[in-house]
């Protein structure tokens, strides 16, 4: 009885062994451990507005054409963008410099014959930028740049455009081929709303370049808008590498600096502008007009910096140095004031320099809209002939554009049609009072 007793409780207990083991198996396979959920670390959104095309920053500010003894123009945006669209379709070959020496003489009689249309840039475009916008057939296009486009709208003999590329910077001329034109487009969007444009004056000087400025008074609009802030420290976690690190402190009453030990942002609160230096990246060594163009769009694309309507004005490979210009309704704005201007200074590696605003007109809703007439072009070349104060000789553009003034009680920013000339890189505005201004309603 006894050993039957053993070999019965040994064969229970080695069930219950079974049992045991089965259920540990069980309860392992289908454990799932119970965690404390990982909240993911939030994006920081840097951009603090629209990133932009090349060919929303690089663009035409006038357009002049000549026929039959009538010179014409146009400055709306309206215009210059449906031309530029229609060319964008074409295909450039056959790029050849014809001269190296161009003189101003030689480039007023290609803009003055007939049957052509001049596109004019505020300073040299590099070609390999512009091959993004109009399309060159060319590998190894030149780093030359261009700040008349000019083209010949007779058809040649195999049904093609010749197209004029010139520099009034480095007297420069190129010659090429348009392929691909779409002649029924062409007539309609670029030829025949020619006749609509208004009537342009050339304005000769005897061995310098002419001016083409308006031969009619022109209804104009004074612009009042509310004054919108962009938060600097937008900008700081924007332009900083580490943000975190970036420390803040008051310099006086009117300026603020932010620094990480490497980098610094100085912030004026009185012209509300900005300047960020990166003092390692400093160099001496010139750019490539192309890469330079590239560089600068890139880099205030990277934190959509193009917060009203920015354009390419001004560019110094040799400094690294490139401006695009605040701009209302396809005309400039400039200030005394304050800045209108985005400037970068390339460095090594990476931005040097960038100045800049950090208002921005709040255009949803102006604030007051006053009708006045700015007197024409052809009076204000007349009227600066007569100013001591100004060499007309050395005068190189003259256009119309506003002039901003702040009201800091209201927090306004107000605009004002006015005519500016551009003279040793300055531009300066031409006082109202010295065209009349109370007749003309500009003051």
């Amino acid at each position: 009885m006894g050993l039957k007793y053993i070999e019965h409780a040994k064969t229970i207990f080695l069930t219950l062994l079974i049992v045991l083991s089965v259920t540990l198996t069980f309860t392992i396979w289908t454990y799932t451990p119970t965690y404390d959920t990982i909240e993911q670390t939030p994006v920081v959104n840097i951009l603090i507005a629209e990133s932009k095309r090349v060919d929303d920053v690089i663009k035409p500010y006038k357009m002049i054409t000549s026929r039959e003894n009538n010179m014409a123009g146009s400055m709306t945006p309206f215009d210059l963008e449906r031309v530029v669209n229609v060319m964008k379709g074409w295909e450039i070959s056959d790029l050849t410099l014809e001269d190296n020496d161009l003189t101003d003489d030689e480039l007023n009689d290609l803009i003055g014959t007939h049957h052509r249309y001049t596109l004019f840039f505020p300073d040299d475009v590099p070609f390999p930028v512009y091959d993004n916008i109009l399309p060159f057939s060319i590998t190894n296009i030149p780093e030359d740049g261009f700040d008349r486009l000019i083209v010949n709208w007779n058809r040649s003999n195999n049904d093609q455009l010749k197209v004029y590329f010139a520099s009034s910077k480095t007297n420069t001329l190129y010659s090429a081929v348009a392929r691909d034109v779409d002649w029924e487009l062409f007539e309609q969007k670029v030829v025949g709303p020619t006749v609509d444009f208004s009537k342009f004056t050339e304005i000769q000087r005897k061995g310098k370049l002419s001016l083409y400025v308006s031969a009619q008074d022109v209804e104009s609009i004074r612009y009042t808008y509310y004054l919108k802030e962009i938060d600097t420290r937008r900008f700081q976690d924007a332009l900083f590498s580490d943000p975190s690190l970036v420390r803040q402190s008051p310099v006086g009453t009117t300026n603020e600096e932010y620094s990480d030990g490497t980098s610094l942002m100085n912030v004026n609160l009185l012209e509300r502008t900005l300047s960020f230096v990166n003092p390692s990246a400093e160099t001496s060594v010139p750019a490539i007009p192309s890469k330079l163009v590239f560089d600068s769009l890139y880099y205030v694309n990277e934190h959509g910096g193009w917060t009203d309507e920015y354009r390419f004005a001004k560019i110094n490979p040799a400094t690294q140095q490139i401006d695009y210009q605040l701009y209302l309704l396809g005309y400039p704005v400039f200030s005394t004031e304050t800045s209108t201007k985005i400037t970068t200074f390339w460095g090594d590696p990476g931005i040097y320099n960038y100045l800049r605003p950090y208002y921005t007109l709040d255009l949803s809703l102006p604030f007051d809209t006053v009708i006045s007439t700015l007197p024409s072009g052809e009076k204000a070349s007349r009227v600066m002939q007569t100013l001591k104060e100004i060499d007309f000789n050395n005068v190189d553009e003259l256009t119309p554009g506003y002039h901003l003034t702040r009201d800091n009680e209201k927090r306004l920013l107000i605009l004002e049609p006015s005519w500016f000339y551009l003279s040793n890189n300055q531009w300066i505005r031409l006082s109202p009072e010295d065209l009349g201004g109370g007749q003309f309603g500009l003051e």
